[in-house]
């Protein structure tokens, strides 16, 4: 496996919380360009505020990088904030190149205080003998900026859409059936320059080729998101959020049970790209 497909997760995370909440840095693009956009984005805020309330969703992902090999890689699980920035989904295993890890196909991963957890089945021998999970600190992939910037302020994933006035552009597309809700489509751009440490932390994820993050939301008809994109050069993170409010407990696994493989792929050991 290489850290880089093992990061996949960790680039969801990063971009939906840290994607637009970064374009509060620095200063507004101007009065002219904040004022026609003010009515949208005091709808894009009440999404927000709204979704926040909730603490938690389920949601559907969909990641694409370079590290897939420019090819969607989807996830399905919880995404929580209400008590700090937690995950669990599900995806392919041989998307992670961790096939040989788990005889059925698919690998549960969490993200719990900024630390990455893989299911794997139990090795009968090796330096994983008798373990059920890997850890990945997510600073061997982002860095410590990076990690600051994914753990920086709210970690609602659409907290960000309360700063949106600081955009160069915000837009209404259109409206648009979302997973059978009838939905408002937004789009707002903005620039490299407003994003603070998260640029770094996407350069780091293979996001280049780019000088400006492009944000897609879909509110529907109860003002609560429903789907929220975001485009940063070569990669992208598409959620949907199929329900709010989803009470679950995300806790990361025992340590007896855990082998951490941070040093092996920060010192390049896991087959680093």
């Amino acid at each position: 496996m290489k850290a880089s497909r093992t990061a996949t997760g960790i680039a969801a995370a990063l971009v939906v919380t840290v994607g637009v909440s970064g374009c509060a840095v620095g200063t507004s693009v101007g009065k002219k360009a904040a004022d026609s956009a003010e009515t949208l984005v005091a709808t894009l805020a009440k999404a927000s505020d709204d979704a926040s309330k909730a603490g938690s969703a389920d949601v559907k992902m969909t990641v694409t990088m370079p590290d897939t090999g420019g090819k969607p890689v989807q996830m399905n699980g919880v995404y929580s904030w209400g008590n700090g920035l937690a995950m669990e989904a599900e995806m392919p295993a041989k998307d992670l190149e961790m096939e040989d890890l788990v005889a059925d196909g698919t690998i549960t991963y969490r993200l719990v205080q900024g630390s990455y957890y893989y299911g794997i089945d139990p090795a009968p021998d090796g330096p994983y003998k008798g373990k059920t999970w890997l850890k990945l600190d997510a600073s061997a992939v982002l860095g410590d900026k990076g990690v600051a910037a994914m753990e920086s302020g709210n970690n609602d994933p659409t907290a960000g859409l309360k700063s949106l006035k600081w955009a160069s552009n915000v837009t209404k597309v259109g409206s648009e059936d979302v997973n059978g809700k009838s939905s408002v489509h937004y789009r707002a751009t903005i620039p490299s320059s407003k994003l603070g440490d998260a640029a770094s932390a996407f350069g780091a994820m293979g996001g280049s080729g780019s000088d400006e993050l492009v944000a897609d939301i879909w509110v529907d008809d109860k003002g609560m998101p429903s789907r929220l994109n975001q485009a940063y050069g070569t990669m992208s993170v598409n959620v949907d959020f199929l329900s709010f409010g989803v009470a679950k407990d995300i806790s990361a696994p025992p340590a007896a049970d855990t082998a951490d493989i941070t040093d092996l792929v920060k010192s390049g050991g896991v087959g680093k790209s």
